[in-house]
């Protein structure tokens, strides 16, 4: 009797043991199908991107990372390129440092007269038409959400000029961002550009979401200025579902003489998936195309698509 309980007990504990091993056999199986498929989507992507980049008849730089987990694609992501108003993100990032270590003050009233006007879009420079004081805060918003040029030439004075915003970036750990030039320095000589690469750019936006290099109301202050930008609304956010929160510095260079094409198309900004799906970290600079600058902002509206789709089919994260 004792023999035949042993046996059922043995026969038992091995039916257990391989039900345990079909199991765990069965569940790697979902992993490492899982991971194929993501392996596959990732492939895919990076095949449409450059398919895209391909089009523009000129240089793309391009990063693209999904913050939650990662992955990133990049393309020509390691070349320097001109910023043109791009560069007003690092440095709204060296102002609001500055304010963080009680350099200066958001509520500090600067004082702005017309010959200090940078030439820019008609609508900026009517702000400037009279002597004005504004404080800081209304000074970054009017560089980051319209992109004017003179708030910003004015924020680049308070914190000590063009190489203090590189010195910032060189501290952050971003070694590919070169500011070297004031608005109204560029506009007079047309020379020496602010440069970037889009892998920088795009790990700057990445760490800007993560935390790691602002405080909490100086973080959301620059998100809701960037969330509520009037500039490049057919670039990054042009073909993306209507209601896609996006936060985005554009930056565009003047046109040719000749070809009176535009000399730049750039775009960088955080775009939210949806249902869950985490966050896009996304950086395009487009130079030298002989592109229609309507085409220019299309083909960066199609990269953000590209990889808005291909990361919405990923699971919530």
């Amino acid at each position: 009797m004792r023999s035949g309980s042993l046996c059922i007990l043995l026969l038992l504990s091995a039916l257990a043991s391989a039900c345990a091993k079909s199991t765990t056999t069965a569940e790697v199986r979902k992993t490492n199908e899982s991971q194929n498929q993501r392996s596959k989507v990732e492939q895919e992507l990076e095949r449409r991107l450059k398919t895209i980049c391909d089009g523009a008849q000129g240089t793309v730089g391009l990063s693209v990372v999904h913050i939650e987990t990662g992955k990133t694609i990049s393309i020509n992501g390691n070349s320097k390129l001109p910023l043109y108003s791009v560069f007003k993100l690092p440095l709204a990032i060296a102002v609001l440092k500055d304010v963080e270590e009680n350099r200066l003050r958001l509520d500090q009233k600067i004082h702005v007269t017309p010959a200090e006007i940078v030439p820019g879009t008609p609508g900026n420079t009517a702000l400037w038409l009279k002597p004005v004081d504004y404080p800081i805060e209304k000074l970054v918003e009017f560089s980051i959400a319209r992109s004017d040029n003179t708030s910003s030439d004015k924020l680049l004075q308070l914190v000590g000029g063009p190489l203090k915003v590189t010195e910032r970036m060189r501290s952050l750990g971003f070694q590919n961002l070169d500011i070297h030039s004031t608005g109204a320095e560029y506009v007079k000589s047309r020379q020496n550009p602010n440069t970037g690469a889009a892998e920088d750019l795009a790990r700057l936006l990445v760490q800007l979401h993560q935390g790691k290099i602002l405080q909490p109301a100086q973080l959301s202050l620059l998100m809701g200025f960037m969330q509520r930008a009037t500039t490049g609304l057919h670039r990054l956010r042009g073909d993306l579902p209507s209601g896609t929160l996006v936060a985005d510095k554009t930056g565009s260079g003047e046109r040719d003489g000749v070809t009176r094409v535009a000399k730049a198309t750039n775009d960088v900004g955080i775009i939210t998936l949806p249902s869950g799906r985490g966050h896009l970290a996304m950086a395009v600079l487009v130079s030298n195309s002989k592109l229609p600058e309507s085409a220019q902002e299309k083909l960066i509206a199609d990269l953000a698509r590209a990889a808005f789709d291909a990361y919405s089919t990923e699971p919530p994260k």
